[in-house]
């Protein structure tokens, strides 16, 4: 597993000012409270490129700009049950923005919003339950006679 050594600006600096006071590695870290390990290699990038500035990432490309995403958390927070597939179909119908499903999830997430997912729908509605109910009441004594039971209510009526 990699360890990550993701420092801030100021910490960068901090580092750099007191190496160049003389401390070692393990005097920088305890100062800074981070580990030692991490400071020799942030020591390391120092001597190599006399930087201690962020070096580029490699990986794929972000499918989206800042603006996009920007356009997509306004759609989100302007109607907060839509699900992610509406909001990607929403978005991607301009034609500007060409991102898969998983991608508008995770533009959301990064901007600490959550896409609602679709509520599963009831097998029978209240309305339904509850003529079925008054079905059974006015049917109570002929069901009783005929010896057939009634399910699916909140009592059944049985013979």
């Amino acid at each position: 597993m990699a360890k990550t050594r993701n420092y801030t600006k100021a910490e960068r600096i901090r580092i750099q000012v007191l190496h160049e006071e003389g401390l070692s590695c393990r005097q920088i870290a305890r100062r800074v409270r981070k580990s030692p390990a991490g400071v020799a290699a942030l020591l390391q990038k120092l001597r190599q490129t006399s930087s201690v500035r962020d070096r580029r990432r490699t990986g794929r490309p972000r499918v989206t700009t800042a603006r996009d995403d920007r356009i997509l958390c306004r759609m989100s927070l302007r109607d907060r049950k839509k699900t992610a597939v509406k909001l990607h179909q929403e978005w991607t119908n301009g034609g500007a923005v060409t991102a898969s499903v998983r991608t508008t999830c995770r533009r959301l997430l990064d901007h600490g919003l959550r896409s609602c997912k679709a509520r599963k729908k009831p097998l029978i509605k209240p309305d339904q339950k509850r003529k079925r109910l008054a079905w059974a009441h006015r049917h109570k004594n002929g069901l009783k006679d005929s010896g057939t039971v009634c399910y699916g209510l909140t009592n059944p009526v049985s013979s």
